[in-house]
C-alpha cells in the first residue's frame, strides 16, 4: 500500500470478497453509491414497490369510480375483503331493498289463491243474503267459489257442464270470515300448561328478534273452537311483557295435512307482485314496568320505558344508515369491500320497521302513553299501524291524528276495570272513535277473551251506538285493511279468498252461530240441512222510550205503568199488555186490568206508557269479587286476599261483610246493568273461602236501611290445581280437609257445623268432573243434609243426572265454557260443535242452574250471559226458555242461596216484587236497555 492508490482485491476463490475498510475509505463517491446499490438492490426496489401502491391508492381515495385494478385482476394473493360471493350477496340484498315495493295491495279479481285445495269441488251457494263486510247488504244472490276464491256474486248463477256442490243458504246471512287482530292463540294453548306458554320472552324488555311461528301450536285445541266461531283469519302477536315483543304473523284457521304452521299462514305461497308485509308487537305502560320492576332492573318506570325504547331505535338507525352507506358504495364500483353488507339479527326486523316494510301492533291504553308512542314514532321516522286496547284512545283522537297515516284502534267493546289503565274506560269508545273518523277493530286478545265469540264483541258495540254495518266491519274488513290483507280478506267480494260463514240468523243478534265456516273454499264442519230463516217473533223493543221517561217519575214510590209486554215477575211470565200500579213502594196489582186498584190509590200519581217494555226482577251477582276490590292489580283497591291455612279453627272463618265498600264504580256499573244484588265471598288462596254476603249493590253503605240482605250468605270452599300450596300441595289433601272438619264440627254451633247439616248453603268452586265425583259421595257419606252447591262446574254435565238425584245446584262459572285448564277440558263449546251447552245438558237432567259473574268489570252484561242460553237451544226436547234464563240469574240464586224459599213462593214472590227493572224491550233483543231501575226505599231510578 502506498499514497492513496488501490490495492487489487484478492479472491477467496468461492466467489465471495473480502474489503479492507481502509481501502473503502479511499473509493470514490460513484464508486460507493454503485456499491452501495448493489448491496441493497432488493430493499430499495421493495421501497419503490410500497410508494407506487401509495400513489394508487391516494388516486383511487380521490377518485371513488376509479378500480382499484384494471377489471379486478390482480394476483389472489393481494386481494384485501371479503370474498365475490359475499359482495353478491350484499348487493343482493341492496337491490331487495330498492325494489321492494311500498304500495298497498289492492283487490285484483284475477287474482289466484295460493292457498287453495287443488282437489276441492267448487262450491255455489244458492239464495243468500250477503253482507259483504264493507257496509253493503244484497239480498238473495248466490256465491260461487272455486279454487279458493269467490269468483262470482250475482242472482240466479248458472252453471252449465260444471262439477259443483250446491248449498242452500235458505234465506241465512252469508258473510266473510271474521279477522282478530290480535289473539295469542297457539302460543298459549289449550289447555294452558307451563309447557306450551310461549306468549313473552320476558328475559330482557327489548325482544324485537323473536318470532310467534317459531312457536305456534298448529295443534291447539283453541283453532278449531274459534273458528266454529267464524273466525278465520288471526294475526298472532307475542304477548305485552316486553317494551318490543317481537314478530308477529298470520294465519288461517285451517288445519293443513302437513301440520306445518307455515302452511296454515295467510301469505303462503303468495306470489313477488303482492306485497309480503311483516308485523312487529311493541307494548307501553303498565305490563313492562310491573314485569321488570319488580326485578328490580330497568324499567321501572315509563320514564326507562321511553328510554330503553329510543335506544334500541337509535341503533336500529345507525345500522340502517350503514347499510344505505354500504350499498351507495357497492353501487359504484364492481370490486370487494374489506367487510360485507352490514347486519345484526337482533336488529334486522327494526330495520326493517325502519324501511316501512313492518306493520308495527302497539299495545297502549291511556292518553300520555299514547302520544309518547306517536312522538317516538316521528322522532324516527316509522308508521304505526294500530293502537291494541287503547281504551283511552276516544279520549285524544286530535293526537292519533298528529300521524301522517290513519291509526287504526284495535279495542274492546266493553272489557274494562282489570287494572288501572284500564279503569277509566266507556263502551261507547268505539262510537265515539267512529264518529271521529278512526278505523276501530274490535279483537279478542284470546285466550285474554274467548275469540270464538268475536261477533259478540261487535254486536255489544250497537247496543253503545255504533251502526250496524259499521259493527260489522270492525271485526271484518278495517282489521283485515290494518294487517295489510284487506285486499284477500275481510270481504266477501269477487276475488277475494273464499272465506266465508254462513250464520244461523243475523251475525249482530244475541247468540249468532255459523251453521258452517269455509276457509280457501274448504268446509270446515260437518254438513247439515239448512233450515228456511225462522220467522221472527215480533218484540217490542221502543228504545226510543229511554228519551221520553217524564221527569216526574223520578224518585216516585207509587205510580203506574201501561202497556208492559211481559213481566217476569213471580213464578211464571205473563204476557202483556198488562199493568203495573205500585203504591208506597210496593206492587199492589201486576194485571191486564188494574182497575180496583187504579181506583183505590187515593192521590193523582204518574203514568208511564211502557210500549211493549219487559219487567224483570233484579238480577242476581254471585261468584264476583264486587264490593271487595275495585282494581284489581292496585292493592290499596282490595280488601285483600285470604292466605292458604291447615287451621281448623272456625273462628278464623273470614266474612266478606267486613270488607265490603260501597260506591265504587265497579258497583255503579253493575247497577246500571240491572243488578240489584250481589253475593260476593271472600277472596282466598285457602280452601276455605270463607262466608259470603248479599247487599244491594246501588246502596250507599252497609248503615243504610236495606242496604244489608244477609251477612253470612253461605260457606264458601274451592278445590283444584288452582288453590294447590305449601299447606294443600296435592287435591287429595285439600278433600281430606274438608272431609276433617265436616266430621269434627258436625254437632258444633258453628260455620262448618251450620253447613253440614244444612242450616247455611256451602258452596264449592271445582271444575273437574272427577273431584265433582268426589264430593257428590262426600255430600252422600257425610253430609246428606248440606245445601251443597257447584261453582264453575265445567265439567258437571257429566255427572247432570248424579247431582240432579242429591239435589246438587250448579252455578255455572263462566256460563260459556272453554277447555283452557286440564281441569275443564270436557266443556260444551256450543254449536257447531256440540250439542248444546252445560246450560242446556244440566237443565234438562233437572239441576237447578245459576250462571255467575265470571269478571267483575263484564257484570253489566250478567242479562246477556244467561239469556244466551235460550237464544240458542239446540232442540225442542233441550230448550231452555226466556223466563228459565231469567231464573238462572234471580230466583235460583235466592233459592240456592236461602235468599228465597221454595216453600213459601207466595212470600218470596212479594217480597220480590218490591224491586224491578223495567227495560225496553227482551234482553234477548242486544239493542234493549234498561229504561228505569225501582226499589221499594229509592222509587224509581234512571241508571242511565
Amino acid at each position: 500500500m502506498s499514497g492513496k492508490g488501490y490495492s487489487s482485491i484478492p479472491d477467496n476463490g468461492e466467489g465471495s470478497s473480502q474489503h479492507d475498510p481502509l481501502i473503502i475509505k479511499e473509493l470514490t463517491l460513484a464508486k460507493r453509491t454503485e456499491l452501495f446499490i448493489r448491496r441493497h438492490f432488493y430493499h430499495i426496489l421493495m421501497i419503490v414497490f410500497i410508494i407506487l401502491i401509495l400513489f394508487i391508492l391516494a388516486i383511487y381515495t380521490l377518485i371513488p369510480d376509479a378500480p382499484l385494478f384494471p377489471n379486478d385482476q390482480y394476483p389472489a394473493t393481494l386481494k384485501p375483503g371479503v370474498s365475490e360471493y359475499t359482495m353478491e350477496q350484499g348487493r343482493a340484498k341492496c337491490n331487495a331493498i330498492q325494489d321492494r315495493p311500498r304500495q298497498k295491495n289492492l283487490p285484483n279479481k284475477n287474482r289466484a289463491n295460493p292457498r287453495a285445495e287443488p282437489n276441492q269441488t267448487p262450491i255455489l251457494i244458492k239464495n243468500a243474503i250477503v253482507w259483504d263486510g264493507q257496509g253493503e247488504i244484497l239480498n238473495n244472490v248466490d256465491i260461487y267459489i272455486e279454487n279458493g276464491i269467490v269468483n262470482k256474486i250475482a242472482k240466479d248463477i248458472q252453471l252449465k257442464d260444471k262439477s259443483v256442490k250446491v248449498i242452500d243458504a235458505a234465506g241465512h246471512v252469508v258473510g266473510p270470515g271474521l279477522v282478530d287482530m290480535h289473539s295469542h292463540m297457539g302460543v298459549s294453548s289449550w289447555p294452558e300448561f307451563d309447557a306450551t306458554d310461549d306468549t313473552n320472552e320476558m328475559t330482557q324488555p327489548l325482544t324485537p328478534f323473536v318470532r310467534t311461528i317459531d312457536a305456534f301450536n298448529p295443534s291447539d285445541k283453541a283453532i278449531r273452537i274459534v273458528a266454529s266461531g267464524g273466525v278465520t283469519t288471526v294475526l298472532v302477536l307475542p304477548g305485552s311483557g316486553n317494551i318490543m315483543g317481537g314478530e308477529a304473523y298470520s294465519f288461517k284457521l285451517r288445519p293443513v295435512d302437513t301440520l306445518s304452521n307455515e302452511d296454515m299462514l295467510v301469505q303462503a305461497h303468495i306470489k313477488d307482485e303482492e306485497t309480503k308485509w311483516r308485523w312487529m308487537k311493541m307494548a307501553c305502560g303498565e305490563n313492562p314496568k310491573r314485569v321488570y320492576g319488580n326485578r328490580g332492573q330497568m324499567p321501572s318506570t315509563r320514564l326507562g320505558e321511553a328510554y330503553l325504547l329510543r335506544a334500541e331505535l337509535s341503533r336500529a338507525q345507525s345500522l340502517k344508515q350503514e347499510q344505505d352507506d354500504w350499498c351507495q358504495a357497492a353501487q359504484h364500483t364492481n370490486g370487494r369491500f374489506e367487510t360485507g353488507f352490514p347486519q345484526d339479527l337482533s336488529l334486522e326486523s327494526l330495520v326493517s320497521l325502519l324501511r316501512g316494510e313492518v306493520l308495527l301492533n302497539i299495545h297502549c291504553y291511556e292518553t300520555h302513553d299514547i302520544e309518547a308512542m306517536v312522538r317516538h314514532s316521528l322522532e324516527f321516522n316509522f308508521t304505526i299501524s294500530a293502537f291494541h286496547h287503547a281504551l283511552d284512545a276516544y279520549r285524544v283522537p286530535e293526537i292519533l291524528r298528529r300521524a301522517p297515516n290513519n291509526i287504526t284502534v284495535a279495542t274492546f267493546a266493553d272489557h274494562w276495570g282489570y287494572k288501572k289503565e284500564a279503569f277509566q274506560a266507556i263502551p261507547e269508545a268505539p262510537k265515539i272513535l267512529f264518529d271521529a273518523g278512526i278505523p276501530v277493530a274490535l279483537k279478542s286478545d284470546h285466550p285474554v277473551l274467548n275469540s270464538q265469540h268475536l261477533i259478540f264483541e261487535a254486536a255489544k258495540s250497537t247496543h253503545y251506538g255504533l251502526p250496524a254495518q259499521e259493527a260489522f266491519k270492525t271485526v271484518t274488513s278495517t282489521p283485515a285493511n290494518a294487517i295489510g290483507l284487506g285486499h284477500r280478506v275481510g270481504s266477501l267480494r269477487v276475488g277475494y279468498d273464499a272465506d266465508l260463514v254462513i250464520w244461523d240468523r243475523e251475525p249482530l243478534e244475541l247468540g249468532a252461530t255459523p251453521i258452517q265456516v269455509f276457509i280457501d273454499g274448504v268446509p270446515l264442519f260437518e254438513e247439515t240441512i239448512i233450515e228456511p230463516v225462522a220467522e221472527k217473533k215480533t218484540r217490542v223493543n221502543n228504545v226510543a222510550a229511554i228519551r221520553g221517561i217524564p221527569k216526574k217519575l223520578e224518585g216516585a214510590k207509587s205510580f203506574i205503568l201501561k202497556n208492559a209486554g211481559y213481566s217476569f215477575l213471580g213464578e211464571k211470565p205473563t204476557q202483556g199488555p198488562i199493568q203495573v200500579v205500585v203504591e208506597d213502594g210496593a206492587i199492589v196489582c201486576s194485571a191486564p186490568d188494574c182497575g180496583t186498584s187504579i181506583a183505590s190509590i187515593q192521590n193523582a200519581v204518574p203514568e208511564f206508557d211502557l210500549q211493549g217494555g219487559f219487567v224483570i226482577p233484579g238480577l242476581v251477582a254471585v261468584g264476583s269479587q264486587l264490593g271487595l276490590v275495585e282494581i284489581p292489580s292496585e292493592k290499596t283497591t282490595s280488601d285483600g286476599t285470604v292466605a292458604a291455612s291447615t287451621s281448623h279453627d272456625p273462628k278464623s272463618i273470614v266474612s266478606a261483610v267486613d270488607g265490603l265498600k260501597f260506591g265504587g264504580r265497579k258497583l255503579e256499573e253493575a247497577y246500571k246493568g240491572g243488578i240489584l244484588t250481589a253475593i260476593s265471598a271472600p277472596m282466598s288462596r285457602n280452601v276455605v273461602v270463607g262466608v259470603s254476603t248479599a247487599f244491594k249493590t246501588g246502596a250507599e253503605s252497609i248503615l243504610q236501611e236495606g242496604a244489608l240482605i244477609s251477612s253470612a250468605a253461605a260457606l264458601h270452599f274451592q278445590i283444584g290445581s288452582n288453590v294447590k300450596s305449601s299447606q294443600f300441595p296435592t287435591i287429595s289433601s285439600q278433600i281430606s280437609f274438608l272431609r276433617q272438619i265436616f266430621t269434627e264440627n258436625l254437632k258444633s254451633d258453628n260455620r262448618y257445623g251450620q253447613g253440614a247439616r244444612g242450616e247455611i248453603p256451602i258452596i264449592i268452586s271445582v271444575n273437574n268432573k272427577d273431584e265433582i265425583a268426589t264430593l257428590i259421595h262426600l255430600k252422600k257419606s257425610l253430609i246428606p243434609h248440606a245445601r251443597l252447591a257447584i261453582m264453575g262446574g265445567v265439567e258437571a254435565h257429566l255427572l247432570a243426572a248424579q247431582l240432579a238425584k242429591e239435589k246438587i245446584a250448579v252455578i255455572l262459572q263462566p256460563g260459556l265454557c272453554t277447555p283452557s285448564d286440564f281441569d275443564s277440558i270436557h266443556c260444551l263449546t256450543g254449536a257447531p260443535l256440540t250439542n248444546g251447552t252445560s246450560a242446556h245438558v244440566l237443565n234438562y237432567h233437572g239441576v237447578k242452574v245459576g250462571i255467575a259473574v265470571f269478571d267483575d268489570g263484564l257484570a253489566r252484561n250478567l242479562a246477556w250471559d244467561s239469556v244466551w242460553f235460550a237464544a240458542t237451544s239446540p232442540s225442542k226436547e233441550m230448550e231452555i226458555t226466556e223466563f228459565d234464563a231469567i231464573r238462572f240469574v234471580t230466583s235460583n240464586l235466592q233459592e240456592i242461596f236461602g235468599l228465597r224459599v221454595e216453600s213459601n213462593i207466595n212470600e218470596a214472590i212479594a217480597n220480590e216484587k218490591e224491586e224491578f227493572v223495567v227495560w225496553s224491550g227482551s234482553p234477548l233483543d242486544v239493542q234493549s236497555k234498561i229504561l228505569f231501575i225501582h226499589t221499594k226505599s229509592g222509587g224509581i231510578h234512571y241508571p242511565v
